[in-house]
């Protein structure tokens, strides 16, 4: 079959739709994305055709059934060479600012940088990040905040959690953090996130590690996390260790709807949270230990 993807778009009520994108990312092995009406999920042609839409029709519907829903979520699927693939989110992918001084640019744009700009030069391929997501912004917006500058005296180590592209774990370079360590359980991310590193020859100290945050040793003063609330709760106890005496948490790709559970599950384990950030309708939670 010709290279490409199957595009599948799902009706979802918010407040669901991003359990139910996890549960699909993890069973098909597919990129998603929460949009205002609904889900796209991203199906690559080389999943064999048998089968695959069948059942993901039995599984929504087992799904609307579990959550007691008055109807089955509607699927539309739709395919999509990869030429046109690419050239369809490269033509959207315009250089952007974020924060006070951040600009994220495409690796195959030319952009001319002002004073003052920091330029994350960024091409996702097939990893998540691009700096255009509500939830990769609110991150950047973080680091700005926590991390110590270039010009500081004494440096901050980082770790990111589902690094990506590796933009945030490139970001916190640029901010002086060091060293920096991304760790991200997609060996694609992993080789996207190296490529970006490339691209980026002012960051400094910093390794991709593919794996979980067991595979990462020691401990850091910034921790960021920009997965999803599921995945969050699953790996809290692996996380709170990794975040020094005095340090900073930041957990994002969360939920409104969704934020008190995620709040409540780190504090219990001797977390407290310092703000909440939002932007549409996700948030950041910033943590730091209780003394």
């Amino acid at each position: 079959m010709e290279k490409g993807w199957w595009v599948v778009r799902i009706s979802a009520d918010p407040s669901w739709a991003e359990e139910l994108a996890g549960a699909l990312t993890q069973r098909y092995a597919m990129g998603a994305e929460i949009q205002e009406d609904g889900i796209l999920l991203y199906v690559p042609s080389e999943v064999p055709d048998a089968g695959w839409q069948g059942d993901l029709e039995g599984f929504l519907s087992t799904w609307a059934h579990t959550l007691k829903l008055p109807a089955k979520p509607t699927l539309t699927i739709s395919f999509c060479p990869d030429q046109d693939w690419n050239a369809r989110w490269k033509e959207g992918f315009k250089p952007l600012r974020v924060g006070r001084r951040f600009v994220v640019a495409p690796t195959w744009e030319a952009y001319d940088p002002e004073p003052g700009d920091r330029v994350l030069w960024i091409d996702p391929g097939r990893a998540f990040g691009t700096g255009h997501h509500e939830t990769t912004r609110l991150c950047l917006r973080w680091l700005e905040d926590v991390c110590p500058g270039q010009d500081a005296e004494e440096s901050l180590s980082l770790l990111d959690v589902g690094t990506g592209s590796g933009i945030l774990a490139i970001a916190a370079s640029l901010l002086g953090c060091t060293p920096v360590v991304g760790v991200d359980n997609d060996p694609e991310a992993i080789e996207v996130a190296r490529e970006n590193l490339q691209a980026n020859p002012e960051a400094g100290s910093l390794v991709f590690v593919h794996g979980s945050v067991d595979n990462v040793e020691g401990d850091f003063h910034r921790v960021v996390a920009n997965i999803q609330a599921e995945p969050l709760l699953q790996m809290a106890a692996q996380l709170v260790p990794k975040v020094k005496k005095g340090g900073r948490l930041a957990l994002s790709g969360v939920l409104i709807e969704h934020a008190r559970r995620v709040r409540d599950a780190y504090e219990s384990l001797g977390m407290r949270c310092l703000n909440g950030h939002q932007d549409g309708q996700w948030c950041l939670l910033d943590f730091t230990p209780e003394a």
